[in-house]
């Protein structure tokens, strides 16, 4: 039933089939309102993965688990055991984050690991400006059209830590959350799974993170610019998020109603009013001391820029 149609809604851009997915969006509402949608959209997730694996080698193949269509050349232990921590990994996710983290969408989370390196930037490339500057990276949750799951080859160990942080990405896409709190939590999921020791602010931590947030500098932290920095400014952002949220959820129900309300048009400061009766310009100042740490949303150029795959999606699969 979808071979017949979807096939036509593919554009071959930088040598990998796109789909074309306001169309395909719009053949669903128009003709298949009436059939089961999630098995619908597994159908074109299916679809979707063979067009994909026909620009690739054919060492290439689908795996199927309850919730993941996973594409790779790995070895059959590899995917074994990816598959059960995949799984794994979602339900404990959605405990940890009960009340903030959500599963809705239809279809399976689709799964890429490319071979090499260069295969995956290329394949990264269309979902990105081309005059960007952006920090390494080693996995990424793409938040547009049907949400999916990219990674290069890398140790299962590695693979699975990144997998982590990603997913929790994934059951966050339904909350239009500043940068700061999404990777804050992602970080903070992503030790609590793989069991890794929670980062701390030892006197060399400390000593960086003073030399380095500024007036203008806390402010691309709160817009979520500092997270795309090639600097170090990236990697203190995830350790300023990750000590924030760790801070801001010491009372989980409180966390809770913040995470819900918060938004990235403000850095959610006006959620922070309401839950906590204060502004995460304080938040700031118990790490720092006294200082301009406000947000100050009306100074941020890119905001929306990047905060927009956090935004595009009311979920994280397959249904704008």
């Amino acid at each position: 039933m979808v071979m017949e149609w979807i096939n036509q809604h593919f554009r071959e851009i930088e040598s990998y089939p796109r789909p074309d997915w306001e169309a395909i969006y719009s053949v669903v509402e128009k003709d298949y309102k009436d059939v089961d949608q999630h098995k619908l959209w597994c159908d074109i997730a299916r679809t979707w993965m063979n067009q994909l694996i026909s620009s690739l080698s054919s060492d290439y193949s689908i795996h199927e688990s309850e919730n993941f269509i996973l594409v790779t050349s790995e070895s059959e232990k590899y995917v074994s055991n990816f598959q059960i921590f995949l799984e794994r990994t979602r339900k404990q996710i959605l405990k940890s984050l009960q009340g903030i983290a959500s599963d809705e969408g239809f279809g399976k989370y689709v799964v890429l690991i490319f071979d090499d390196i260069d295969q995956y930037y290329s394949y990264l490339s269309y979902f990105y400006e081309n005059d960007g500057v952006y920090g390494l990276s080693s996995g990424v949750y793409l938040n547009k059209g049907y949400g999916h799951f990219a990674f290069p080859h890398q140790e299962l160990s590695y693979a699975e830590s990144i997998t982590a942080h990603e997913m929790t990405h994934a059951l966050l896409a339904h909350l239009p959350i500043p940068a700061w709190l999404n990777e804050g939590m992602a970080v903070s999921i992503e030790d609590l799974i793989t069991g890794s020791a929670p980062l701390r602010m030892d006197n060399e931590m400390f000593a960086r993170h003073q030399s380095f947030w500024g007036e203008e500098e806390i402010q691309e932290f709160w817009s979520g610019d500092a997270f795309h920095r090639p600097d170090e400014g990236q990697e203190l952002s995830y350790h300023l998020a990750q000590f924030a949220v760790k801070s801001l959820s010491q009372d989980y129900d409180i966390f809770r109603q913040f995470a819900n309300k918060a938004h990235y048009n403000d850095g959610g400061e006006a959620a922070a009013n309401e839950a906590y009766e204060g502004s995460l310009g304080n938040l700031i100042a118990q790490f720092f001391g006294e200082g301009e740490w406000v947000p100050k949303p009306e100074t941020w150029e890119s905001m929306h820029s990047n905060n927009a795959a956090q935004s595009d999606a009311a979920e994280p699969r397959g249904w704008p």
